[in-house]
């Protein structure tokens, strides 16, 4: 790598870029000094490599993506063992998306529900959604709950799909007692004010049919209406979601469900229109592929939401994640990539999820399968901590490709995150960009420290 620093009114750096590099001032650095009256001839680079940061026009705060982990088998936390470990993930996993906790499980957890009695009333036994309820909430991680599968006794026909029961109940008002009966569990434990500050998803992946939802699209926008009024006659101010939606070829639908849920007849209520707090998708890249794909899943669903007043503000977000095959379409059970190639996939995901106004992204984990040793692209997420409350702002060039910076102006400390990812694992291919750092923050001062963090 090469650099070079010029002062006039702005900073000025070359890089050559093989992988992802970050820039901020800490205790061990480099120091430069600029006496007012040193002058210096400009240096000739090519336009169409510079990139123009102007810490004086912020674009909004660097705010945390990256804080949730999905969870599949909250029973996990009944084991010390595993609740010991997450000490190494503390520092940034802040909460839980629990899944599948209602039943209708593969691995016949979660029985809560147990038929109903001669009356009509549903018989229920919570014991063990309280003991892993309470095992979770002792590691101060926050909870988040998905109310996907109907546990296998509500279908008098049980069919077994890729993950579970993915049929709609037979009677919904059995249902609606079940999702009563569940809220109330959780808000006679923990409180009504803590329960209602949880996020509830309704369903998982419900646009691929039959593996997470063996039924129509309207089949569960219905399904959708009813368990959201459910859930509001339980808590009237609940944070209400609808499923996380595939975003492969294989999925039924796209945008549907937003349209339904803005101009709808509401299938509960009759009204028109249906509570809807934030909006997910699902997203996994496919190395083989040798593209990165999130800029074209996530448009529709951006400009969708963007289209209707009532949700153009909520979050967006992206509730699976990750890379889901190798560069030979072998896919992984890890879904991530532990190698520098992971790590600038993930700074270039990070742009792009700034640029759309992706809200959160929830991450399987970032260590090596089978081992608590970091992937590469957990040094991408120290990088974000340090960065993290910052404020973003303005990066103008004309570079083509997965190249780019994510420049952040924190404590009088200016943080620059360049990448540049290849979509082939084997790839050489260089780049070289001078981004030149000017504004407020660079005009006024005459003595830099830098210090140079590079992750290959």
């Amino acid at each position: 790598m090469k650099l070079t620093i010029q002062k006039r009114t702005h900073l000025f750096l070359a890089i050559i870029l093989m992988c992802a590099v970050f820039y901020a001032c800490s205790d061990d650095e480099l120091v430069f000094e600029f006496p007012e009256t040193e002058t210096q001839d400009p240096i000739e680079v090519d336009p169409d490599y510079i990139i123009t940061i102007n810490t004086s026009a912020v674009v909004g705060p660097m705010y945390n993506f990256w804080s949730t982990r999905p969870m599949v088998n909250q029973t996990r936390f009944n084991n010390t063992n595993f609740t010991n470990s997450l000490d190494n993930i503390s520092p940034y996993v802040k909460s839980y998306n629990l899944v599948r906790v209602l039943g209708g499980r593969t691995d016949n957890l979660n029985t809560f529900y147990q038929g109903v009695d001669a009356s009509g009333n549903i018989i229920t036994d919570f014991s063990g959604l309280i003991t892993s309820m309470n095992n979770f909430m002792l590691t101060d991680f926050k909870p988040r709950i998905v109310l996907d599968n109907v546990p296998w006794a509500m279908n008098a026909v049980q069919e077994v799909n890729t993950y579970g029961n993915t049929n709609p109940p037979d009677d919904y008002d059995i249902w609606r007692q079940y999702i009563n009966d569940f809220l109330q569990t959780l808000i006679d434990e923990f409180g009504m004010n803590e329960v209602k500050t949880w996020r509830f998803r309704v369903a998982t992946e419900p646009n691929y049919s039959p593996q997470h939802w063996n039924g129509t699209p309207e089949e569960y926008f219905k399904h959708y209406d009813i368990t959201v009024d459910a859930i509001l006659q339980v808590i009237p101010d609940a944070i209400i979601g609808s499923g996380n939606n595939l975003t492969e070829s294989v999925s039924t639908y796209t945008t549907e469900i937003i349209d339904h849920c803005a101009t709808g007849t509401n299938y509960a209520t009759g009204e028109i229109g249906t509570q809807m707090d934030f909006f997910p998708i699902s997203y996994y890249e496919k190395i083989d592929q040798n593209t990165v794909k999130l800029e074209n899943d996530i448009l529709e669903y951006r400009a969708k939401l963007n289209s209707y007043p009532q949700f153009s503000n909520i979050p967006l977000d992206i509730h699976e994640f990750g890379i889901l095959r190798d560069e030979n379409a072998v896919r992984g059970s890890s879904l991530a990539d532990a190698t520098e190639f992971g790590a600038s996939w993930y700074a270039r995901i990070a742009d792009l999820a700034y640029q759309y106004r992706i809200n959160e992204i929830y991450d399987w984990g970032q260590e090596v399968e089978g081992s608590n040793l970091p992937q590469g692209r957990r040094n991408v997420t120290e990088m974000f901590l340090k960065m993290e409350d910052g404020n973003r702002v303005e990066a103008i060039h004309n570079l083509s490709g997965h190249v780019g910076v994510i420049p952040v102006v924190k404590n009088d400390n200016i943080y620059v995150l360049v990448y540049n990812h290849n979509t082939t694992r084997n790839s050489t291919n260089s780049r070289v960009v001078y981004p030149i750092i000017e504004g407020g923050q660079v005009s006024g001062t005459n003595s830099w420290k830098m210090n140079e963090s590079n992750h290959r």
